[in-house]
């Protein structure tokens, strides 16, 4: 008996169901990889995007505080500027050629002076510009750092000059921040005075205030650095749009020069 090429349907179907099994599971395979590899990508862009979110909210919080500060350093500057005027005034005062009633003028007008600097400096909480500053800084790392502006107080006397003093001010009342316990005619007779508890201090209370900013500008460019390379590696992974990304940008690049603005320094203004 020849047997010739005699199909058998048996074994045909079996090995087509083979095939058909082994390119199923690389079908399977595939698409299990290609799936995996979406999620990846949509696991990065959510990353990213919580990255991008922390940024943003760390530039508005320091933003705030560079305000504030900015606040207090020109509030300090007007100090400084009422200190010069009293300090001219004296050397006026001081002069042997002056008559008693050219000195009552004066005397007026270094009153004045007085009233205007203990208006400026003993203001409510919400005008404040003398008092301590607490700035809360929430990082991307879910830690906290805080910048401390100390107060500025003044006390007009022949007393002790140290830090234990001017602090008792606070301690009666924290909203009060300056004293005068010296007469206008002394006051003017004595200009070492407002050098010494003026000039002086209320200069190194500003380049106290301006060490604070650099701090915080510090960490605003650390923020800023982040939220556009985030932005960059959204838009480079299809997170979003080209439109997306241009708005964004220019939201950045708007706040870098607002703080850019606060940072400068007064003198270099």
């Amino acid at each position: 008996m020849i047997i010739g090429n005699i199909k058998n349907p048996y074994i045909n179907n079996s090995i087509n169901q083979q095939l058909q099994k082994a390119l199923n599971n690389k079908n399977s395979i595939t698409n299990s990889k290609k799936t995996s590899s979406d999620e990846l990508m949509k696991q990065k862009i959510r990353n990213m995007n919580d990255q991008l979110t922390l940024s943003q909210n760390s530039e508005q919080q320091i933003e705030s505080g560079m305000s504030i500060l900015e606040k207090k350093e020109l509030g300090l500057d007007d100090i400084k500027d009422i200190g010069k005027q009293l300090k001219e005034l004296s050397k006026q005062y001081t002069n042997s050629d002056l008559s008693e009633d050219d000195k009552l003028k004066i005397e007026k007008q270094e009153g004045k002076l007085l009233n205007n600097l203990e208006g400026l400096m003993n203001q409510n909480v919400e005008n404040d510009i003398v008092g301590d500053k607490t700035i809360q800084l929430n990082g991307d790392d879910g830690k906290s750092s805080v910048i401390l502006s100390k107060g500025f107080n003044i006390i007009l006397d022949f007393g002790k000059l140290d830090d234990t003093k001017t602090s008792n001010i606070v301690a009666i009342d924290k909203d009060k921040h300056f004293s005068n316990n010296i007469s206008v005619d002394t006051l003017l007779e004595n200009p070492s005075i407002i050098e010494e508890r003026i000039l002086n201090p209320v200069q190194d209370a500003i380049e106290k205030v301006y060490d604070a900013k650099s701090i915080i500008y510090g960490d605003f460019m650390k923020e800023y650095t982040l939220a556009t390379s985030s932005i960059d590696e959204l838009y480079k992974m299809g997170g979003i749009s080209a439109y997306t990304k241009d708005s964004k940008m220019l939201q950045q690049k708007s706040l870098y020069i607002t703080m850019s603005e606060l940072y400068s320094h007064p003198l270099n203004k």
